[in-house]
């Protein structure tokens, strides 16, 4: 039983898949088999499906050792390599930050016994990672590189000093600082932040959002969506969001349309720059439009300023260390450049004046 990986993740590979395709079929059998593990009716059976689940099946029926089940370390890289290509999809699909952490901690602790494979592997992973938006326990890759480092990672971590991305250059630069600075501690967030200062680049905000999204998908700030009967701006919210019986309502601010609904299942929005809707009444946002090469969008008024908070901070100090503007809003990926923060404050700006006078004057 515990040499069954490949029988029981075979399919995953699909995950990383540059097919998409194949990869929405994969998602779609992740989520069949958390199915197949809510409706369990015995202790066996859940147990059984949670060994064909990812993160879940990624600890059962192996031991901590590394070099000794080859096939399991295969399956825990290959959850790594999913967050780091596909994060949104990872995300939304089998997101588990303790798992990455741990893994990431695991591999750190355990690299003596590693085969070249599987370092040459993560070191592939760091590379990939400093030419991405920070993540949640990225930091952990900035440990690798220290002990990973050597001159294939090295000459890696160079080609990207030389990125077109401002903020690539910035991160590939700090893990070769990290990597060539032995006598610093284990690195840390509070690292980056003091890289940046040598660099001269912190700036602390003058003022922070509150955090937006969660008032928002609790109905507390109102949600500007096109009303169907019009097309023009409607207003959508729950009147009272602390009610443990919550029924959200839009109501459209030009004619007499209104609705409501108890929102039974919060929907997502796919990042494919196809058109975003609000997640209880399913309507389209009044807040968006094609840009870039993705599409710009924000729930209202609130959500667009926290973006274009977001996006003039050329690096945002939080929780003791410094990031370049990231996930502090849930921003895509296409967003991160730092030179297309210019031409996304121009679409913030378009937008901003599409906003009816009383909703922007509340």
């Amino acid at each position: 039983m515990a040499d069954d990986w490949d029988e029981r993740f075979g399919w995953a590979w699909d995950l990383i898949s540059e097919d998409p395709t194949r990869r929405d079929a994969a998602h779609l059998r992740l989520d069949g088999l958390r199915v197949t593990r809510a409706a369990a009716g015995t202790r066996q059976e859940h147990e059984e499906a949670s060994r064909r689940l990812l993160p879940d099946g990624l600890w059962i029926g192996s031991g901590p050792g590394l070099a000794r089940l080859p096939r399991a370390v295969r399956y825990r890289l290959l959850y790594l390599d999913w967050e780091v290509r596909f994060p949104h999809e990872w995300a939304w699909h089998a997101k588990s930050w303790p798992t990455k952490k741990s893994l990431l901690r695991t591999f750190h602790q355990r690299v003596d016994e590693l085969p070249d494979w599987i370092r040459t592997v993560l070191a592939d992973l760091v590379l990939l990672v400093a030419a991405r938006p920070h993540r949640l326990g990225d930091e952990r890759y900035a440990r690798l590189a220290r002990v990973l480092a050597d001159d294939r990672l090295r000459d890696g971590l160079r080609e990207l000093g030389e990125h077109a991305d401002e903020g690539v250059r910035l991160r590939a630069g700090y893990l070769t600082w990290v990597v060539g600075k032995r006598i610093l501690p284990e690195p840390k967030p509070c690292q980056w932040r003091d890289y940046l200062q040598e660099l001269g680049l912190v700036e602390e905000p003058a003022e922070r959002s509150p955090a937006i999204l969660p008032l928002v998908r609790e109905g507390r700030v109102p949600t500007l969506v096109r009303c169907p009967r019009c097309a023009g701006p409607a207003e959508a919210g729950c009147p009272t969001p602390d009610d443990n019986r919550q029924v959200w309502r839009v109501t459209c601010v030009h004619c007499p349309y209104t609705a409501a609904r108890r929102p039974e299942f919060l929907h997502g929005n796919r990042r494919d720059g196809s058109e975003v809707h609000d997640p209880v009444f399913r309507l389209p946002l009044w807040l968006q439009q094609p840009c870039a090469s993705g599409r710009l969008w924000a729930y209202g008024p609130g959500h667009l300023d926290a973006i274009e908070q977001h996006l003039r901070a050329r690096v945002r100090l939080a929780d003791g260390g410094a990031y370049l503007p990231t996930y502090q809003v849930d921003l895509p990926d296409w967003m991160m450049p730092l030179d297309r923060r210019d031409e996304l404050l121009a679409g913030i700006a378009a937008l901003r004046a599409t906003v009816p006078i009383a909703t922007a004057a509340r």
